[in-house]
């Protein structure tokens, strides 16, 4: 589940704009992640473990938890964007 939620949130938080945070509440979340939960109180203790190890990967990653669900904010990408200059062999 990890894995999941990083890769979620890596494609998601960059693209939040910065005066607009994105509230979505815990049905949704369950929804998308946790079907194979019957019981909301369970699938909410392995999410935020899993979130809290997501956190030590993305520590910049804005995330607020709370009883309704989650509140997104603009977020750098966890891995910054980098040019790499590739010279062709024989090219001048």
């Amino acid at each position: 589940m990890a894995l999941d939620i990083y890769t979620w949130l890596t494609q998601r938080l960059h693209r939040i704009p910065r005066e607009k945070p994105q509230f979505i509440t815990w049905a949704v979340i369950k929804g998308q992640f946790g079907v194979d939960y019957s019981r909301m109180n369970k699938f909410k203790t392995v999410f935020r473990a899993a979130l809290s190890q997501v956190f030590l990967c993305y520590p910049k990653a804005k995330v607020k938890v709370d009883h309704g669900g989650l509140t997104l904010r603009n977020s750098p990408p966890p891995v910054s964007a980098r040019v790499i200059f590739v010279e062709k062999p024989g090219f001048r």
